[in-house]
C-alpha cells in the first residue's frame, strides 16, 4: 500500500467511524495505536471523535496499521 493510499484511508475511516470500529474489535487501545503512530492518544481520540483529521507520516502509519489490524481479525 502506498503512503498516499494509506493516509487517505486513515482519514476517511476516521470520518465515518470505521477506524474505531478495527481498533475496538482488533482490542487495541487508542494508547497503543497512538504509540504506533508516533501521536498522543488524545490525537487518536481527535481523529476517531471527528475533531482532527490524521495528516502526514501519522496518517500513513494509522492507515497502515489499521489495514493490518482489519485483515487480521475476525
Amino acid at each position: 500500500m502506498t503512503g498516499s493510499l494509506a493516509a487517505a484511508d486513515a482519514r476517511r475511516w476516521a470520518a465515518d467511524g470505521t477506524a474505531r470500529r478495527i481498533r475496538e474489535t482488533a482490542m487495541i487501545t487508542q494508547a497503543e495505536m497512538a504509540e504506533e503512530c508516533g501521536v498522543t492518544p488524545a490525537a487518536v481520540a481527535a481523529w476517531e471523535a471527528g475533531r482532527r483529521t490524521p495528516s502526514g507520516r501519522p496518517a500513513r502509519r494509522y492507515g497502515r496499521l489499521l489495514r493490518r489490524l482489519e485483515e487480521i481479525t475476525p
